[in-house]
Protein backbone atom coordinates (compact mmCIF):
# COMPACT_ATOMS: atom_id res chain seq x y z
CA UNK A 1 0.00 0.00 0.00
CA UNK A 2 1.48 3.45 -1.00
CA UNK A 3 1.78 5.29 2.31
CA UNK A 4 0.82 9.07 1.85
CA UNK A 5 3.44 10.28 4.33
CA UNK A 6 5.95 8.66 3.38
CA UNK A 7 5.32 10.01 -0.55
CA UNK A 8 5.11 13.37 1.10
CA UNK A 9 8.28 12.68 2.71
CA UNK A 10 10.21 11.86 -0.13
CA UNK A 11 8.36 14.28 -2.37
CA UNK A 12 9.47 17.11 0.12
CA UNK A 13 13.39 15.26 0.45
CA UNK A 14 14.01 14.66 -2.63
CA UNK A 15 11.40 16.63 -4.74
CA UNK A 16 11.45 13.92 -8.06
CA UNK A 17 8.18 14.64 -10.13
CA UNK A 18 5.71 12.44 -8.85
CA UNK A 19 5.36 10.16 -11.52
CA UNK A 20 9.00 9.17 -10.89
CA UNK A 21 8.46 8.76 -7.04
CA UNK A 22 5.75 6.67 -8.11
CA UNK A 23 8.19 4.03 -10.09
CA UNK A 24 11.36 4.14 -7.97
CA UNK A 25 12.38 0.72 -7.27
CA UNK A 26 15.09 -0.27 -4.16
CA UNK A 27 17.22 -0.48 -6.34
CA UNK A 28 17.59 2.83 -7.19
CA UNK A 29 18.12 3.61 -4.14
CA UNK A 30 22.24 3.54 -2.75
CA UNK A 31 22.26 3.32 1.35
CA UNK A 32 25.72 3.15 1.64
CA UNK A 33 26.40 6.09 -0.46
CA UNK A 34 23.35 7.93 -0.19
CA UNK A 35 21.83 8.12 -2.99
CA UNK A 36 18.67 7.74 -5.31
CA UNK A 37 18.95 7.00 -9.08
CA UNK A 38 16.02 8.16 -10.61
CA UNK A 39 15.21 8.27 -14.41
CA UNK A 40 14.37 11.82 -15.30
CA UNK A 41 11.11 11.18 -17.67
CA UNK A 42 10.82 14.89 -18.68
CA UNK A 43 14.57 15.17 -19.55
CA UNK A 44 14.85 11.38 -20.94
CA UNK A 45 18.56 11.12 -19.13
CA UNK A 46 19.43 9.02 -15.90
CA UNK A 47 20.34 11.08 -12.20
CA UNK A 48 21.44 10.70 -9.03
CA UNK A 49 20.14 12.96 -6.47
CA UNK A 50 21.59 12.88 -2.71
CA UNK A 51 19.67 11.78 0.24
CA UNK A 52 19.35 13.78 3.47
CA UNK A 53 20.01 11.73 6.62
CA UNK A 54 16.18 11.83 7.89
CA UNK A 55 15.39 10.52 4.24
CA UNK A 56 17.49 7.63 4.36
CA UNK A 57 16.21 6.53 7.71
CA UNK A 58 12.72 7.34 6.53
CA UNK A 59 13.57 4.99 3.68
CA UNK A 60 15.47 1.84 5.95
CA UNK A 61 12.05 2.21 8.09
CA UNK A 62 9.88 1.37 4.87
CA UNK A 63 12.14 -0.84 3.44
CA UNK A 64 11.53 -3.16 6.62
CA UNK A 65 7.53 -2.36 5.98
CA UNK A 66 7.28 -3.33 2.37
CA UNK A 67 7.93 -6.44 0.05
CA UNK A 68 8.46 -6.59 -2.85
CA UNK A 69 10.60 -3.82 -5.53
CA UNK A 70 8.86 -1.12 -5.79
CA UNK A 71 9.21 1.67 -2.74
CA UNK A 72 5.60 2.66 -3.52
CA UNK A 73 3.99 -0.48 -5.03
CA UNK A 74 0.64 -0.74 -6.44
CA UNK A 75 -2.19 -3.02 -5.16
CA UNK A 76 -1.33 -6.11 -7.55
CA UNK A 77 3.02 -5.52 -6.32
CA UNK A 78 3.95 -3.22 -9.92
CA UNK A 79 4.52 0.36 -9.21
CA UNK A 80 2.07 2.67 -7.84
CA UNK A 81 -0.11 4.31 -10.47
CA UNK A 82 -0.51 7.94 -9.74
CA UNK A 83 -3.44 9.56 -11.81
CA UNK A 84 -4.24 12.89 -11.21
CA UNK A 85 -2.24 13.07 -7.81
CA UNK A 86 -4.55 11.86 -6.22
CA UNK A 87 -2.26 10.12 -3.35
CA UNK A 88 -0.98 13.32 -2.85
CA UNK A 89 -4.17 15.77 -3.36
CA UNK A 90 -5.28 12.93 -0.45
CA UNK A 91 -2.26 13.81 1.74
CA UNK A 92 -2.54 17.27 0.96
CA UNK A 93 -6.20 17.87 2.32
CA UNK A 94 -6.10 15.34 5.45
CA UNK A 95 -3.10 17.79 6.60
CA UNK A 96 -5.62 20.99 6.01
CA UNK A 97 -3.16 22.33 3.67
CA UNK A 98 -5.00 24.34 1.14
CA UNK A 99 -3.87 25.48 -2.58
CA UNK A 100 -1.30 23.13 -2.41
CA UNK A 101 0.07 20.71 -5.21
CA UNK A 102 3.04 18.82 -6.19
CA UNK A 103 4.29 21.52 -7.92
CA UNK A 104 3.98 24.07 -5.43
CA UNK A 105 6.16 21.41 -3.15
CA UNK A 106 9.12 21.44 -5.69
CA UNK A 107 8.85 25.59 -6.03
CA UNK A 108 9.01 25.24 -2.13
CA UNK A 109 11.73 23.08 -2.11
CA UNK A 110 13.88 25.14 -4.51
CA UNK A 111 13.41 29.14 -2.95
CA UNK A 112 14.12 27.24 0.47
CA UNK A 113 17.85 26.09 -0.81
CA UNK A 114 17.94 29.28 -2.82
CA UNK A 115 16.93 31.24 0.82
CA UNK A 116 20.12 29.15 2.38
CA UNK A 117 22.49 30.33 -0.48
CA UNK A 118 22.54 27.39 -2.90
CA UNK A 119 24.08 27.82 -6.17
CA UNK A 120 21.36 28.07 -9.16
CA UNK A 121 23.13 25.34 -10.43
CA UNK A 122 22.84 22.73 -7.54
CA UNK A 123 19.43 23.62 -7.69
CA UNK A 124 19.06 22.68 -11.54
CA UNK A 125 20.39 19.84 -10.83
CA UNK A 126 18.40 18.70 -7.63
CA UNK A 127 15.16 19.77 -9.98
CA UNK A 128 16.03 17.87 -13.36
CA UNK A 129 16.02 20.42 -14.98
CA UNK A 130 18.12 19.91 -18.66
CA UNK A 131 19.08 23.79 -18.46
CA UNK A 132 19.91 25.96 -15.50
CA UNK A 133 17.96 28.69 -17.94
CA UNK A 134 14.74 27.00 -16.88
CA UNK A 135 15.40 27.03 -13.34
CA UNK A 136 16.54 31.00 -13.45
CA UNK A 137 13.59 31.55 -15.50
CA UNK A 138 11.82 29.59 -12.47
CA UNK A 139 13.25 31.35 -10.06
CA UNK A 140 15.08 34.56 -10.91
CA UNK A 141 12.50 36.90 -9.38
CA UNK A 142 12.82 34.83 -6.04
CA UNK A 143 16.53 35.35 -6.23
CA UNK A 144 16.70 39.12 -6.81
CA UNK A 145 14.20 40.07 -4.16
CA UNK A 146 16.24 37.46 -1.53
CA UNK A 147 19.59 39.18 -2.67
CA UNK A 148 17.76 42.30 -2.07
CA UNK A 149 16.10 41.86 1.19
CA UNK A 150 20.03 40.55 2.36
CA UNK A 151 21.46 44.01 1.36
CA UNK A 152 18.59 45.63 3.07
CA UNK A 153 18.99 43.53 6.04
CA UNK A 154 22.71 45.02 6.31
CA UNK A 155 21.20 48.04 7.44
CA UNK A 156 19.97 46.19 10.68
CA UNK A 157 23.31 44.76 11.65
CA UNK A 158 24.30 46.85 15.33
CA UNK A 159 27.44 48.43 13.51
CA UNK A 160 27.20 51.74 14.41
CA UNK A 161 29.66 53.50 11.82
CA UNK A 162 32.06 55.99 12.89
CA UNK A 163 31.51 59.81 11.71
CA UNK A 164 33.84 61.83 10.15
CA UNK A 165 32.48 65.47 10.35
CA UNK A 166 33.47 66.90 6.53
CA UNK A 167 34.04 70.40 6.34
Amino acid sequence: MFSRRMGMAVLWRVLPRINEASKLLWSDIDFDNGVIYLYRTKVSNEDFIPMTNRLRITLENRRKAVDGEYVFPGRFGDHKTINNNRALEGAIDRAGLDDVTSHNLRKTFATRLLSRGAAITDVQHLLGHSSVKTTERSYAAFVRNERFKQTIDLLDEPKIPELTVVK
